[in-house]
C-alpha cells in the first residue's frame, strides 16, 4: 500500500463491493475520487465463509476494484441502523443474507489473509441498542472486554501486512469508552456508534472521550457521521476519514445536492421553486416537469452537463434505473468537492469560521457551537441519512421515498 492521501476525506461506500448505482465506466465520469474504497464482510456472507476467499487472487480483484485503490476492509455496513443478530463472548453476529452468521477474530483472520485488503477493521461486540436506557447492567463492560479480547486474538493470528483500524467501543458510557489504549500494531481506530441514537453533540463529547489515552498521530475513521453537518462538526473535533454513503442515502430518496462549503457557491444553483435552506432538490417535486434547468446551475458533473431536472423527474416516474445513475454522479461529484473545499479551508486557516459560516448558511443543529438549527422537519437539512435507515432498503430507487412529517426524535433532544 503506496498511496498517500489528503485528510479529510471520504472513503468510498459499496454494496456488495459496487459503488451504489455505479460501474466502473461510469464512476470515471467523477475523475479524481479519493483512492480509498471500503468493503463490508457481511455483504459476502451468504453462507459461513464467502466465495471470495476461495478465489484466490484476493478481494480487490474479485470485486474489480480499480488500482492502485486502498481496500477497507470492515464487518459491517455503516448505513444499516438496525440488527437483531447478537454477539457471544466468541464471536460478533451478523444479519447476512444466508440469516444470522457467527464470525470469529480467527475466521476474520484467515478471510483477511486470503481477501489481501490493506486496511483491516477486526470484529467488535458492537451494542445494537439504540438508547441508552435500554443498555442494562454489564453489557457496556461486556461489550469494552470483548472487543480488547478480539482484537488482541485477530492481532495474534493475522499474518497479512494489512494495516489495523481498531475498533473503538463503549456504547454512551464516557469512561468505558477510555479502555483501549495504545498498542502496538494498530495503524489507526475506527468509530462505529451507527446504532447508538443519541444527538450528534452527545457521540462528539464520547469521541472526545475516547481519543484521550490514543495516538494522536494516528487516523481516525468515523463511521455513520457522513451527512454535511456531521462532517464539519466532526472535523472541528479531529476525525480524518469518513464514508460515502451520505451521496447513496441522497440519491436512494431521489434527491439532488445543492450545497457548498465555500461561501459565495451554490446560489445560482437553487431554484426559487426550493429554499436554500435545506441544500437539495426534490427531484420528485411536480414542478420539476418542465424545468429544463440542470441540477445545480454551477454544477460541472456530467449529469448537469448533459440533462436537466425534467428528465430526472422523467426517469424518477417512469422508475428507470438511469434516475438513479445519473442522480449519483451528481451527488458524488458534489461530495467531493465539499471535501476538496473543506480541505482548502484547512490550508488557509479560515476553517473554524468557514465551518460555522456553513452551518448557518443551512440552518443545522450543532449545540456545541451555540447553532440551535432548524425545527422544522421539512426544512432540516442534512437528515437524509436518518430518514433512510427508517426505510425498507432498495437496489434502485423504485419507490419515492417519502419525507418524514413528524420530528425526528434524535434532532429534538438535541440541546
Amino acid at each position: 500500500m503506496n498511496s498517500e492521501l489528503e485528510t479529510p476525506t471520504f472513503i468510498k461506500y459499496t454494496r456488495n463491493g459496487l459503488q451504489p448505482h455505479l460501474v466502473p465506466e461510469v464512476a470515471a465520469e467523477l475523475g479524481e475520487l479519493p483512492k480509498i474504497t471500503r468493503v463490508q464482510i457481511e455483504d459476502f456472507l451468504e453462507e459461513d465463509m464467502p466465495a471470495c476467499t476461495a478465489f484466490g487472487d484476493g478481494l480487490g480483484a474479485f470485486v474489480a476494484l480499480e488500482k492502485p485503490d486502498i481496500l477497507v476492509l470492515d464487518t459491517l455496513d455503516p448505513v444499516v441502523t438496525f440488527r437483531t443478530a447478537k454477539a457471544t463472548n466468541k464471536a460478533m453476529g451478523i444479519d447476512s443474507d444466508g440469516g444470522i452468521k457467527r464470525l470469529t477474530p480467527e475466521a476474520f483472520a484467515n478471510a483477511v489473509d486470503s481477501l489481501l485488503p490493506d486496511i483491516v477493521i477486526p470484529p467488535a461486540d458492537y451494542i445494537e441498542d439504540p438508547l441508552p436506557s435500554l443498555t442494562q447492567g454489564k453489557r457496556i463492560p461486556k461489550s469494552v472486554s470483548r472487543s480488547k479480547k478480539w482484537l488482541d486474538e485477530f492481532l495474534a493470528r493475522k499474518t497479512s501486512r494489512a494495516a489495523v483500524f481498531a475498533p473503538v467501543v463503549g456504547s454512551h458510557s464516557a469512561e468505558l469508552r477510555k479502555g483501549l489504549s495504545a498498542c502496538d500494531g494498530i495503524s489507526g481506530y475506527s468509530f462505529n456508534d451507527v446504532c447508538l441514537q443519541v444527538p450528534f453533540a452527545e457521540k462528539l463529547d464520547l469521541f472526545r472521550h475516547s481519543i484521550l489515552h490514543l495516538d494522536a498521530s494516528k487516523p481516525r475513521y468515523m463511521q455513520g457521521a457522513s451527512a454535511p453537518d456531521s462532517v464539519v462538526r466532526a472535523i472541528l473535533y479531529g476525525v480524518d476519514l469518513f464514508d460515502s454513503s451520505y451521496a447513496y442515502s441522497v440519491t436512494e430518496q431521489g434527491f439532488a445536492s445543492l450545497y457548498h462549503f465555500a461561501s459565495g457557491k451554490g446560489a445560482s444553483g437553487l431554484s426559487p421553486q426550493r429554499s436554500p435552506i435545506s441544500g437539495r432538490l426534490d427531484m420528485w417535486d411536480p414542478r420539476m416537469f418542465d424545468d429544463f434547468s440542470p441540477l445545480a446551475d454551477d454544477c460541472c458533473c456530467y449529469t448537469c452537463r448533459n440533462h436537466h431536472r425534467s428528465y430526472v423527474h422523467h426517469l424518477l416516474k417512469t422508475k428507470e434505473m438511469l434516475a438513479t445513475v445519473l442522480l449519483q454522479v451528481h451527488n458524488l461529484h458534489c461530495y467531493q468537492q465539499f471535501f476538496t473545499d473543506i480541505r482548502s479551508s484547512i490550508e488557509t486557516g479560515t476553517f473554524a469560521a468557514d465551518a460555522k459560516r456553513f452551518l448557518e448558511r443551512y440552518d443545522c443543529r450543532a449545540p456545541e457551537l451555540d447553532l440551535p438549527g432548524a425545527i422544522d422537519p421539512l426544512t432540516r437539512a442534512f437528515d437524509e441519512l436518518d430518514i433512510l435507515s427508517r426505510q425498507a432498503s432498495s437496489p434502485t430507487t423504485k419507490i419515492q421515498r417519502k419525507r418524514h412529517v413528524e420530528p425526528q426524535n434524535i434532532n429534538e433532544t438535541e440541546s
